[in-house]
């Protein structure tokens, strides 16, 4: 049981981080001797915002279901005091990385503000 669970979660992650591409892949204009702007960014509070928004769109699924992982393998602990100390600390990782990328997400707000008002 343990393996197909982890097999499904690996699953899941990987097609997660492939559903972005599909943006990468479109372009407006019919000439293909013209290469598209993938990011969709004319400056650098455009770039900022782009990427801030990608890392909020991939990791904030990704966090919640190390989230949700760490409590399954709480649950699947069934008592085990050596697991269920594994499965806390599956989830205060899972906890930290969602503060990192909360944090992470604010600074580049405030950079993308900072550089759109120096001009």
């Amino acid at each position: 049981m343990k393996y197909s669970v982890e097999k499904i979660f690996i699953s899941v992650l990987t097609v997660l981080s492939f559903v972005h591409l599909a943006k990468a892949a479109t372009c407006e204009t019919s000439n293909s001797s013209i290469l598209c702007n993938p990011l969709k960014a004319e400056s650098f509070t455009g770039f900022l915002e782009v990427v801030s928004k990608l890392a909020v769109e991939i990791g904030i699924p990704v966090a919640v279901l190390f989230i949700i992982y760490a409590g399954l393998k709480l649950v699947m602990a069934r008592g085990n005091e050596d697991e269920i100390k594994k499965a806390k600390e599956s989830l205060t990782w899972a906890i930290i990385g969602s503060g990192i990328l909360i944090g992470a997400w604010t600074i580049m707000k405030i950079l993308e503000s900072t550089v759109k008002s120096l001009g």
